[in-house]
């Protein structure tokens, strides 16, 4: 850029303060910036972030804060804010035609203002415009001030508001570069101390795209016109090392001009607890770096660490989760790869589909579930959710996740079981679990058709005789409830004699039925026995009923009569002492007549004894037998006794003969006389 041209262009500013003048003394133009590189040429229009500082203490003059160019056809533009050493009127919008309204700016205080030349004008009016008073925004914050080119409109900004738009007969900078100045005009001397401001973001666009000013040229000198016997007392430096900022004021250093702010390259440091990273390295400035680090470092098959984002240190840098991703380095950056502990949860079911599977950072909650909780597996099998190993028992259920973890689905196996029936209702249908017990039973065993015949239930196909069953589950089951025509049947016991005896019960079929019973039409029966006087006593007959009927039996059952008689046949009236087959003991006198009658005795069975005073006699009886027991009386046994005393001396008497003719103890032959 044309150093005289700008300085020209600023003393034409401050004309507006031109009251404040006294023409008997040199007037200073000291202007400091930094001006951007050749790259920057061609361009479109400019901007810079500029910090609003107020007030500022002015004694004379005015101060200035801008970013301007020269444009290709020799016109210019320039856009910032000024604080002026006077309050007053000044005028509001101004053209080659002339002012347009006025406007009240205070002493000391920051106001927008846009400014250009047309193309060969070299004169000192003031043309563009000026905001109102205090418009420069609020102490110490950063204000975008800008152009850009719209055809060979250009418009004028401050921050995101249009402040004016001119018509300069080209729409590009040609070969110049835009500045970025502050600047003291219209001073008497060098004594005005400026606070620092700090400038930012120095841009240019290039159709419509903003592109950082890649190298930044220290500029320090005199406006056009400008009495140059003091020295400019403003300084420029770089802040921090941050590319794209500089500062000026009292207090910063006296750059040499054309040193370059800001350019060549700077240090981008990826830095990782984990995993292999890329990116770092020297970076020429404002280029742009990608940089990134593997996703995962697994630490065991089942437990790894996670990147879960940058945070970055340095202008520029970046702080967010995009991996791979990029920065445009204008300092040096730091960025650290952040992680997280997780470990896999795997989610299996041997039925159904399980979800959940996957990788969860540590004491984080996972969500897991079943498609379906049960399972059909074949006809009248299923197979049914009952929880999982962890401890959950719904389908859908969730769990902290402390350390890898295997999640399993446990599940139990039922089976159908289906009951119909053609009468009533049956009790029991549904599912049960394998091995476990089904109560079957139905709402009624029969229904009457007439008081001696019913319908009543037979059997669960065939299968079970009982309405009411405990059936062990351990596969699918079918019954139907099947029921036939039952008659009454009266069943007659008889004894040997063919008398009818009255039993406790029947035996049929194995069990104990009633003497009037429903039997089943055409289906045979076997009756076994009857309980008769605490007795089994058995038979062995079938029986096939198809209507109401007697059937009569005869069973082993006797009369028995037990005499007692004397040699000579007289009636004794001994005392019997008596078992029977139900195990029952009695005694009886037989009386004067010697006889006693038992009527329908089991088996005919009866065993015992008989006395009579000291005569004792063992009596047996089975099928029957009566018995007669002959006892031998006290007055027979005294002659028998007698008699057998006889014949004992006897045998004594003819002993002794014998041995005295033969002698006595001699072995061998015998002697004769």
């Amino acid at each position: 850029m044309r150093g005289s041209r700008v300085a020209f262009i600023a003393v034409a500013l401050l004309v507006l303060i031109a009251i404040e003048l006294q023409s008997v003394s040199a007037q200073y133009w000291f202007q400091t910036g930094a001006s951007a590189g050749p790259g920057a040429a061609y361009n479109n229009g400019a901007g810079v972030y500029i910090q609003t500082v107020k007030p500022q203490s002015l004694d004379w003059g005015a101060y200035g804060f801008w970013v301007g160019e020269d444009l290709q056809n020799g016109a210019f533009v320039q856009v910032g804010y000024e604080i002026t050493n006077a309050s007053g009127d000044y005028p509001r919008l101004c053209g080659t035609s002339g002012c347009n309204g006025s406007v009240y700016l205070q002493k000391g205080i920051p106001t927008w203002f846009w400014e250009y030349f047309p193309q060969g004008y070299n004169g000192t009016s003031f043309y563009g415009g000026i905001g109102q008073n205090d418009s420069a925004g609020a102490n110490g914050t950063y204000n975008k001030y800008w152009f850009a080119s719209s055809g060979n409109t250009w418009n004028f900004y401050f921050n995101n508001d249009t402040i004016g738009s001119v018509n300069l007969g080209t729409s590009g900078s040609g070969w110049h570069t835009p500045v970025a100045y502050a600047e003291l005009a219209n001073a008497r001397d060098n004594s005005n101390l400026l606070n620092t401001v700090l400038f930012k973001n120095f841009s240019y666009y290039i159709n419509g795209v903003l592109n950082l000013v890649q190298q930044g040229l220290a500029f320090r000198g005199y406006g056009a016109g400008s009495a140059t016997q003091l020295h400019n007392p403003f300084g420029v430096g770089e802040i921090n090392g941050y590319a794209d900022y500089f500062a000026v004021g009292s207090d910063q250093p006296f750059t040499t001009n054309g040193t370059s702010l800001w350019s060549g390259s700077y240090r981008l440091n990826v830095a990782s607890p984990y995993g292999n990273t890329t990116g770092s390295g020297q970076y020429a400035t404002f280029s742009l770096a990608s940089f990134g680090v593997q996703p995962y470092v697994y630490l065991t098959p089942t437990k790894r660490e996670a990147f879960i984002g940058w945070v970055g240190k340095g202008l520029g840098s970046y702080t967010g989760i995009a991996n791979p991703t990029v920065v445009r380095v204008s300092n040096n950056i730091t960025e650290t790869a952040g992680w997280i502990l997780q470990d896999y949860v795997n989610v299996s079911s041997e039925f159904s589909s399980a979800s959940g599977s996957g990788w969860y950072t540590e004491n984080s909650m996972a969500s897991i579930s079943l498609q379906s909780s049960v399972v059909n597996t074949s006809t009248g099998t299923r197979e049914v959710f009952e929880g999982w190993n962890s401890g959950q028992s719904g389908p859908k259920t969730s769990v902290i996740v402390h350390a890898p973890t295997q999640i399993t689905a446990s599940w139990q196996k039922e089976y159908f079981v289906g009951l119909t029936t053609p009468y009533g209702t049956a009790n029991g249908t549904g599912w049960y679990p394998d091995g476990s017990t089904a109560y079957i039973s139905l709402s009624n065993d029969y229904f009457n058709v007439t008081p001696s015949t019913r319908i009543a239930f037979y059997s669960w196909s065939d299968l079970y005789n009982k309405s009411s069953v405990n059936l062990t589950v351990s596969s699918p089951v079918l019954l139907n409830a099947i029921f036939k025509r039952q008659h009454l049947v009266q069943f007659v016991a008889k004894d040997a004699n063919l008398n009818t005896v009255t039993p406790q019960y029947f035996i049929v079929n194995g069990q104990q039925v009633p003497s009037s019973s429903m039997l089943f039409d055409n289906v045979p029966y076997k009756v076994t026995g009857i309980y008769y006087k605490g007795v089994v006593v058995p038979t062995n007959r079938s029986v096939n009923v198809s209507s109401n009927v007697q059937v009569p039996m005869a069973f082993p059952i006797y009369n028995l009569v037990i005499t007692a008689h004397s040699l000579l046949g007289r009636p004794l009236n001994a005392t019997i002492y008596l078992a029977f087959k139900n195990g029952t003991t009695l005694s009886e006198h037989l009386g004067p007549s010697g006889t006693v009658f038992f009527q329908d005795v089991p088996f005919g069975y009866v065993n015992g004894y008989a006395v009579d005073g000291i005569m004792r006699e063992s009596l047996s009886a089975q099928n029957g037998s009566n018995v007669s027991l002959v006892m031998i009386t006290p007055l027979v046994a005294l002659p028998l006794t007698l008699v057998i005393i006889v014949m004992l001396l006897y045998e004594i008497l003819h002993r002794r003969v014998f041995e005295k003719s033969y002698g006595k103890g001699n072995k061998g032959t015998l002697r004769k006389r």
